[in-house]
């Protein structure tokens, strides 16, 4: 490829081409002498007009002094042209790489600015958990005193509300409207003959519970009485449990403690007890307040506060309710 590209480079050497040539094809002749001869070596080949002079040395010589000077000129522009060339793709590959080099660059700052954008942030969410979570101690430390508080004075207003009804007693079953104008004495006399009690017990008020006047088809309304003394109250149930039955015209009629809402709802809670209990000769059974079951089975003296222990107790000694 060289030898073409020389060829074709330099006009002026034509003549050491020819040299050069003939120099070859002398070096190649005996090796090809040798393969398709087969006459004897004493036979000389005839001469011959047309064949070419055989180059001398410094012919020879001369033409690769030639030849050298255009494989020089040809390097010369061969590195100039590569040299050309490296710099025009030198000199795009800075431009792209100082362009790409400037968008990253933007890029990292945009990147250093949201970073500290979310830096601050961060720092303020950080300082704000810091504070609510103080905050947060505080007003847990807060809400519990204050739910201790709470509870406290709950269980005193239900106390004050029970010691303000403890002379009071409910009367349910009486028609309505039997007590006509006057229920403080109707009431009065009504409890001394029901209940034979010695003398008409004093009574301070008396009214039925605040609600709308029933059909004539709806139970009464029950009746709230308030006793000027504690033990006359006291007595009045007493006979009345022993009594076990009272009837007014005969109709039944119940009386009961009146007790705060929140009482009446813990002792409701073992009705269902009661009521397995109820009518057994072999057991007594009793609630004390609040809302404690005694019951004594067998000459064994059991409490329950808890309704369901209780109905699990019964359920076990006296079997499932009917």
């Amino acid at each position: 490829s060289l030898y073409i590209m020389l060829r074709s480079k330099s006009g002026k050497a034509a003549s050491s081409w020819l040299v050069l040539e003939q120099f070859f094809k002398k070096s190649e002749a005996p090796e090809t002498g040798l393969e398709t001869s087969s006459a004897p070596c004493s036979e000389a080949p005839e001469a011959d007009d047309n064949t070419v002079e055989e180059p001398s040395n410094k012919t020879v010589l001369a033409a690769f002094a030639a030849l050298s000077a255009d494989v020089n000129w040809i390097r010369s522009e061969v590195c100039a042209t590569i040299e050309n060339r490296i710099t025009e793709v030198s000199a795009t590959i800075r431009g792209e790489i100082s362009s790409l080099n400037e968008n990253v660059q933007k890029s990292i700052s945009e990147l250093r600015g949201i970073s500290a954008v979310h830096e601050t942030s961060l720092k303020e969410l950080e300082e704000s958990a810091s504070s609510h979570s103080d905050i947060l101690s505080t007003l847990q430390s807060t809400v519990d005193h204050l739910t201790t508080k709470v509870k406290h004075l709950d269980e005193k207003c239900e106390d004050l509300e029970v010691r303000s009804r403890r002379n009071n007693i409910r009367i349910i079953g009486i028609p309505q409207g039997k007590e006509g104008p006057r229920p403080r004495e109707f009431i009065s006399q009504l409890l001394s003959e029901t209940l034979s009690l010695p003398e008409q017990p004093l009574i301070d008020r008396v009214h039925r519970i605040n609600r709308q006047k029933p059909k004539p088809e709806d139970p009464p309304r029950p009746f709230i009485l308030r006793l000027h003394y504690y033990h006359v109250r006291e007595e009045i149930l007493r006979r009345a449990i022993e009594k076990n039955k009272l009837e007014y015209q005969g109709r039944k009629i119940h009386t009961f403690p009146d007790f705060p809402p929140s009482v009446v709802k813990q002792r409701a809670a073992f009705t269902k007890v009661r009521e397995m209990l109820r009518g057994r000769s072999d057991v007594r059974y009793g609630l004390i307040y609040p809302a404690r079951l005694m019951v004594t089975h067998g000459g064994v003296k059991m409490s329950f506060t808890d309704p369901k222990e209780a109905q699990d107790y019964a359920e076990k000694h006296f079997g499932q309710p009917q």
